[in-house]
């Protein structure tokens, strides 16, 4: 008997009907369906009409479960993975099995279908040549702090997804941090309450349901205005205060601004006036 296959199969991240025939048909050849949550899947299933068997596979036990079913998959049992919405492994448990999988030479199978941030991204109206997707954000402010600053110059469009009780507050951090982006927010996509906010105020979003966020590429630099030099010293000087080093300072001071670090090392000390 031959190896089994695992199925990666995206489900509904709201609507029951967003799902794909092929996922329908996935479903119900598998010899079992490894879900995140059981009462989420069956209801899922039963809403189809399919009866299959559900095994538990989510964060807290992901990687004491994988070796039962990689047990089942030697064998020659095929399995369809799946999440509680969406596309399994993006923001969710996954990636270990397929993983462990891969390692194994065990078949896995991409049967693709609904993700919040593909449908938050295509109806934003942002540029979509370059994305970058940052999950979940941290939940300490400092590690916040260090990503929204490591972002500030990137071109890519930026796709988070944040919870309802701390959106409001990561919005308005995010904002502060990458002036110069356009900003949207998707919530309960596909759901009963579905709504989109174009640069919103992030005091008047409501706290309920689940949000991508959307921020747009930075502005080009020939439309930002120029940095004055008293302004790029002060911000070398805060960020000194904070027990950064020189060199430290004037690159992160550089890459908020947009500039080089020479260029910002130049405008504090001085040297930019006397070569005029």
């Amino acid at each position: 008997m031959g190896r089994g296959t695992l199925y990666v199969v995206a489900t509904p991240i709201g609507n029951l009907r967003d799902i794909t025939l092929r996922a329908l048909d996935t479903l119900r050849s598998v010899d079992a369906v490894v879900c995140e949550d059981t009462r989420r899947t069956r209801r899922l299933l039963a809403h189809h009409g399919i009866t299959a068997r559900l095994e538990s596979h989510f964060a807290g036990n992901e990687e004491r479960r994988i070796p039962a079913i990689l047990a089942a998959l030697a064998e020659g049992e095929d399995r369809a993975l799946v999440s509680d919405a969406g596309t399994p492994a993006i923001s969710d448990p996954g990636y270990l099995l397929v993983r462990a999988c891969r390692d194994r030479g065990i078949p896995v199978v991409p049967v693709p279908g609904p993700s919040a941030m593909a449908a938050a991204l295509s109806v934003s109206g942002l540029p979509s040549t370059a994305v970058r997707f940052l999950g979940f954000p941290p939940r300490k402010a400092g590690e916040r702090r260090h990503l929204l600053a490591s972002l500030v110059g990137d071109p890519a469009t930026l796709i988070f997804y944040e919870s309802p009780r701390r959106v409001r507050a990561f919005l308005a951090e995010a904002a502060a941090a990458l002036p110069g982006r356009e900003r949207f927010v998707a919530r309960e996509i596909t759901k009963l309450f579905e709504s989109t906010y174009r640069d919103p105020d992030p005091g008047a979003l409501p706290e309920k349901g689940e949000f991508v966020l959307v921020f747009g590429p930075p502005a080009r630099p020939a439309a930002m205005a120029p940095a004055e030099p008293a302004a790029l010293a002060a911000r070398v000087e805060a960020l000194s205060r904070e027990g950064l080093p020189e060199k430290e300072a004037l690159r992160r001071a550089a890459r908020e601004a947009g500039l080089s670090r020479r260029a910002v090392y130049d405008a504090v000390k001085g040297k930019g006036a006397r070569r005029g």
